[in-house]
């Protein structure tokens, strides 16, 4: 069976102009329940009246004090009924009012032109004028006008009749989000525990389910669930319900809270917008000063900035905004948000969330205007796909995008897929993660990385390379993430901009390493053979078929690794040929206390142009000790 069609009507209206009285002419239903509403005879709470079983009707607060609990009443609302005395006609709270139901996207509704009992034929007409211009004006020229009194009845039927009417025509656009739910209420019933009230933004929920309450990350499990106070299996998308919830207190899912399915949904302190300013902004507001935001049934205090030359806004107009916000708050793309002033209150300007946690202001801020045309026009693949670009070098999971654009995995998934066979983004395993970048990116960190690495070039990276520890430091340097870093190391391996010897990663133009390794066996053969006659440096280069300093790197790590000896730098020995001579010096002293250098040279015969620096060696490393020109046993020996 099909479910039913919700429907959910909010009134609005300035204050004493019978808003409530005229719910209770159509529905029989008092929506001041609260003691001090009744005493003092004004609406202060939001109240709900459940009317034929598939439309709940919020009743919000006229008074200029509680614009905060009317944002939050009219927040999810399909239709609007707006309630203008006709005694009083336009006043302050019916134009701001009107204001935020244009900045929250509700289009259609109905005007009722209520106490008409207290005026006469001419003066109705006059203000009936007033309306209708004040309706124009607002681009709300196609909405009707019903004369009505609560008091006498007057009205009321045809009044419900266009209602229903209305209410039949109302279209949903489908929802394929994942579930959420805006708390307007959270109260305590004994025996039940928490119970929060809201509209089902999205999805459904069943009974027993495990939600998280957020800014404030609490985990709860759904234990029973009501709509229009009556138990349900489910509630559905667009219906008003009840949630009774486990494993919370009530002040700890107050009204703005917010409950999603766990990892859907991350809270934020920053987001991009776009806004429509109110048609008099009466304080000056300039950019990064503090202002109220309105998000949901959630009130914020944050700080507005805009992209646009104008040092403060001007009414009337479109603005692209970026809104940090002191708190964490909650929102997704396509949410709508109010701004009003900190003090005294106005409404100034109101739109719609186009992305959370935005790139840096200095990274779109020289191509502003197309950044936020995608993001305002464009599909959401086009979306994802300028996300990912502009996240710089940092690469992301299915399951981040999910969160990011609050969509169901299964939707960003096939997303990444068509791009992928667009050849727009590359797939890669990381950690047991797969992650997702833009080829763009891959070229752009490309040459980033390679600069980078001529920069830090020095002869002991020509020699060693650079290890995954010294290309994650540098790379950081660009924001980049160490999962980005992996697939373009192995992209720049590939295409043979880099080359990896399975321990660190050579530029091409220092990499050939089979011949490094050909050119040290050569070189350490041809010591070998040379014994104790140590070839100088600038032999061995002029004899090797190979650059002067590639020739020095090759010698120099032969001698680290302790192949050869440097004999003051100029002349190397073999490791061989240097320890038959200390074992020739052990058999020595182990006789006589000291050694000439006849005894050496006989040993070693060469002459004393190799002789001399050979015994220096000796001494600087403590093997002998020099006593004239005789030798003695050294500590080392």
């Amino acid at each position: 069976m099909e479910k039913q069609k919700h429907t959910i009507l909010g009134t609005a209206g300035h204050i004493d102009h019978g808003k409530t009285a005229l719910i209770k002419a159509l529905t029989q239903i008092d929506t001041d329940v609260l003691k001090e509403e009744k005493e003092r005879g004004i609406t202060i709470e939001l109240g709900f009246a459940y009317w034929q079983d598939n439309v709940t009707i919020i009743d919000v607060p006229g008074h200029e004090r509680f614009v905060k609990t009317m944002v939050a009443g009219v927040s999810t609302i399909d239709l609007f009924l707006l309630v203008i005395a006709a005694d009083d006609g336009v006043m302050p709270q019916t134009i701001e009012h009107l204001d935020i139901l244009r900045f929250f996207g509700v289009k259609e509704g109905i005007v009722a032109l209520n106490k008409i009992d207290l005026v006469d034929e001419e003066w109705r007409e006059l203000i009936e004028q007033d309306i209708r211009q004040f309706l124009d004006e607002r681009g709300y020229a196609h909405v009707p006008i019903l004369p009505v009194s609560a008091t006498n009845g007057q009205g009321v039927e045809e009044l419900r009749k266009v209602l229903l009417e209305k209410i039949a025509r109302v279209q949903r656009p489908e929802n394929n989000r994942p579930f959420r739910l805006n708390v307007d209420r959270s109260f305590s019933i004994r025996g039940a525990g928490t119970v929060v009230t809201g509209t089902v933004l999205s999805d459904s929920l069943k009974p027993e389910e495990a939600l998280v309450v957020l800014p404030q990350k609490k985990n709860v499990r759904v234990r029973g669930i009501q709509v229009h106070q009556k138990d349900v299996p489910k509630a559905h998308f667009g219906q008003r319900a009840a949630i009774n919830l486990s494993g919370v207190k009530k002040d700890e899912v107050e009204r703005g809270s917010t409950l999603v399915r766990p990892g859907t949904l991350e809270p934020t302190r920053e987001f991009l917008a776009v806004l429509h300013t109110a048609s008099e902004v009466p304080v000056k507001i300039k950019k990064h000063q503090e202002v109220r935001v309105y998000l949901g049934t959630a009130e914020w205090l944050g700080h507005i900035t805009w992209f646009e030359d104008e040092s403060a806004l001007q009414p009337k107009r479109v603005y692209h905004v970026r809104i940090r916000l002191k708190q964490d708050a909650v929102c997704a793309p396509g949410d709508a948000v109010l701004i009003r002033t900190v003090s005294p209150f106005y409404t100034v300007a109101g739109g719609r969330v186009l992305q959370s946690d935005s790139p840096p202001f200095g990274r779109i801020k020289k191509e502003w205007q197309n950044y936020f045309r995608i993001f305002e026009e464009g599909e959401l693949k086009e979306r994802v796909l300028h996300y990912l670009q502009f996240a710089g070098f940092s690469a992301k999971t299915n399951e981040e995008l999910a969160r990011h654009f609050f969509e169901k995995s299964e939707t960003t998934e096939k997303i990444l897929r068509q791009l992928e066979k667009e050849k727009a983004l590359q797939r890669f395993d990381f950690h047991g993660q797969t992650y997702f970048i833009p080829v763009e990116n891959l070229n752009r960190a490309e040459e980033a990385l390679l600069s980078a690495l001529r920069t830090h070039d020095s002869p002991v990276h020509r020699e060693k390379g650079f290890n995954r520890t010294e290309l994650l430091n540098i790379f950081k340097r660009f924001h980049g993430s160490e999962a980005f870093l992996e697939r373009l190391l192995q992209r720049m391996v590939n295409r043979k901009k880099l080359v990896f010897t399975g321990e660190a990663y050579f530029l091409p133009e220092h990499a050939d390493q089979s011949e490094r390794e050909r050119l040290a066996r050569h070189l350490a053969e041809k010591i070998r053979t040379a014994k104790f006659q140590a070839p100088l440096l600038g032999e061995i280069t002029a004899e090797a078929e190979a650059q002067p300093q590639v020739v020095k790197w090759v010698l120099g790590d032969l001698v680290k690794k302790g192949t050869l000896h440097s004999l003051n730098g100029p002349r190397y020995l073999h490791r061989q040929t240097m320890e038959a001579l200390l074992g020739f010096l052990r058999d020595h002293f182990a006789q006589h206390e000291t050694i000439d250098l006849a005894a050496i040279k006989n040993f070693t015969g060469v002459t004393r142009k190799y002789l001399i620096p050979l015994m220096e060696y000796l001494d600087q490393n403590q093997w002998t000790i020099r006593d004239g020109d005789l030798r003695r046993k050294g500590p080392r020996l």
